[in-house]
């Protein structure tokens, strides 16, 4: 109950954040979407260095829920969209395998995530 109170006010919020953030950052500064990603990938590390599966859960689940809205903002090159089908994959695999307390599988789809995200970052740069 209280991860669904949670996961339920994450995407409030960042459904408020996807309406008044600007979508594309100023001065090379990272964006809004970049800055809560960021945070959130600390916390899945952390959360897999110290075997704390639920932290790894809850976080893997609030980026899940944040790339759907930035997906529906941004998601209008194929590109994008290719990555975000791979993003989705790795990190649904990442919540499977923190579910099932599974460390390394937990681990390399986080690699996985990781390798999505950067991917994805070298095609937004190339267009």
């Amino acid at each position: 109950m209280r991860r669904a109170v949670l996961v339920a006010a994450s995407v409030c919020l960042l459904g408020f954040v996807a309406v008044y953030a600007e979508d594309e950052p100023k001065d090379s500064e990272p964006s809004v979407w970049m800055k809560q990603k960021l945070s959130y990938s600390q916390r899945i590390l952390n959360g897999l260095a110290t075997e704390d599966y639920q932290l790894i859960e809850e976080n893997a689940t609030a980026m899940k829920g944040l790339s759907r809205i930035e997906g529906f903002v941004r998601g209008k090159t194929e590109g994008y969209r290719t990555h975000l089908k791979s993003f989705e994959f790795a990190t649904n695999e990442l919540i499977r395998n923190a579910g099932q307390k599974n460390l390394d599988g937990a681990t390399l789809a986080f690699t996985q995530m990781t390798i999505s995200c950067v991917n994805c970052h070298k095609e937004i740069r190339n267009n």
